[in-house]
């Protein structure tokens, strides 16, 4: 494992605006694309120089001058205002799986924009029309959704099936979902691109983005079974269509661990992971040891965690004093810790490492949080992935740090690594506060999808 770097997150090597993007390759180079024209083939890293512009070796991108490090582009993504930036519209599904449990699919519903009469100007629309259609679809006892969302009626999921397009799955990060900034900026760009070429899906965590948990299972660097069932579902429904995966920060991190997991079994054409802490361990580190991570961004991941426990305490709490009624691991964990007295606990925790001490590691059988990390971090899997895969993470990232080993990269010719030099965790930020990573990130799916066999 390597060392975590002394410099701080924020350092003036780290200082600017003016970012490039440099392509990590392995020695053997990577692997060779077939092409629709004329069956040509051509290397991963070669079809991203020639066709993504925005994405070779060597590109340059403009950022916010008033956001000139990391720390500052990650605040800023955090903090500010975005209700007017983004404005997608989602519909609701809630998606069963095979252990009984639900998350919910928030589908990218681009014709309601006709229905609700949207104003691309103003940002405003029939909101009466769509709220009596929100409460006439809401489930009893849900939380309430975020703006723009509500659950597909039976015939609206019907007619959703019906769309053969190219599907992009997307993945959030810890304690997020379909209504945070960043992932609205890559809905609303990938829904778009190449005049609507994609059909556009975010897939919520179990008890995320205001969805409920119903069994006691809640998610870890190991929960790749949602999203493996989920994969199998639209395949089965339309075995001829292209799927691609986008996992953005934790989400990343499952996403990894599962096209690792699978290999060539994965019916995935092509995938993109942002933001990835590949080694969790080393970023559990760099937000316990470099001050400004620490002190800026480690609480508030920890407390997102800790009001996802609290709002399902009706399905994961367990009495006080209880004890595993099997002996855990991984493939069947006992979720024995979510007692009153250790939520009260977790209230006062400032970092996710406390977190995953107190509840994510009993419940999989390991002695210790860094133990779990060791294990689950994604870099252990990477070697087996054999999708073509986009990885793009930043040296001024303050929440997964700079110090993350990339050597898997030349280990695997599948795994194309773009690394850039600015734009924090998942910002990337100009000046008219778009994200410059969603644009390259849809670019390069939409040119995958069009050239690609």
């Amino acid at each position: 494992m390597s060392e975590v770097s002394k410099w701080p997150a924020i350092n003036p090597f780290h200082w600017g605006y003016n970012g490039t993007v440099s392509h990590v390759v392995g020695g053997n180079g990577s692997v060779k694309l077939s092409l629709k024209s004329d069956k040509e083939q051509v290397e991963f890293d070669t079809f991203v120089n020639k066709y993504v512009p925005i994405l070779k070796n060597g590109a340059h991108y403009k950022l916010s001058p008033y956001l000139f490090t990391g720390i500052l582009q990650t605040l800023y993504l955090n903090a500010a205002d975005f209700s007017k930036k983004f404005p997608v519209f989602y519909g609701r599904e809630i998606v069963k799986f095979s252990d009984d449990g639900v998350c919910t699919a928030d589908w990218v519903m681009n014709s309601w924009e006709k229905e609700y009469d949207f104003d691309q100007k103003t940002m405003k629309f029939d909101t009466k029309k769509f709220g009596d259609d929100e409460k006439a679809t809401h489930p009893e006892g849900w939380p309430r959704l975020q703006p723009r969302t509500r659950y597909l009626r039976d015939e609206e999921l019907e007619e959703q099936r019906k769309v053969d397009l190219p599907l992009v799955i997307i993945l959030h990060g810890l304690a997020g979902g379909s209504h945070e900034p960043i992932i609205r900026s890559l809905t609303e760009n990938l829904s778009r691109i190449g005049n609507g070429r994609f059909q556009v899906v975010v897939l919520n965590t179990r008890g995320c983005a205001r969805s409920k948990i119903t069994t006691r299972n809640l998610f870890t660097a190991y929960h790749t079974m949602d999203i493996r069932e989920f994969l199998q579902r639209e395949k089965e429904r339309y075995p001829n269509r292209k799927l691609y995966t986008v996992g953005c920060s934790f989400g990343a991190t499952m996403l990894a661990n599962y096209l690792g997991e699978e290999g060539d079994k994965s019916p995935v054409s092509a995938a993109v992971t942002l933001c990835n802490p590949w080694d969790l361990l080393l970023s559990a580190l760099r937000m316990t040891e470099d001050w400004w991570s620490k002190t800026l961004f480690s609480k508030n991941i920890a407390q997102f965690l800790t009001r996802t426990v609290q709002v399902n305490m009706g399905e994961l709490g367990v009495p006080n004093g209880s004890r595993p009624d099997h002996t855990p691991t991984v493939k069947n964990p006992s979720y024995y810790k979510f007692t009153p007295e250790n939520l009260m606990k977790a209230k006062r925790f400032k970092s996710s490492l406390e977190f995953d001490e107190l509840y994510t590691a009993p419940a999989l059988g390991f002695p210790n949080a860094m133990e779990y990390y060791k294990s689950a971090s994604s870099i252990n899997r990477a070697d087996k992935i054999k999708v073509p895969t986009l990885v793009i993470n930043s040296r001024d990232d303050p929440v997964v740090g700079p110090d993350q080993p990339y050597s898997f990269v030349e280990k695997n010719p599948n795994i194309l690594f773009c690394r850039t030099d600015l734009g924090g965790h998942l910002a990337y930020l100009d000046s008219n506060n778009d994200s410059w990573v969603t644009k390259a990130i849809s670019e390069f799916l939409n040119k995958f999808e069009e050239l690609v066999l």
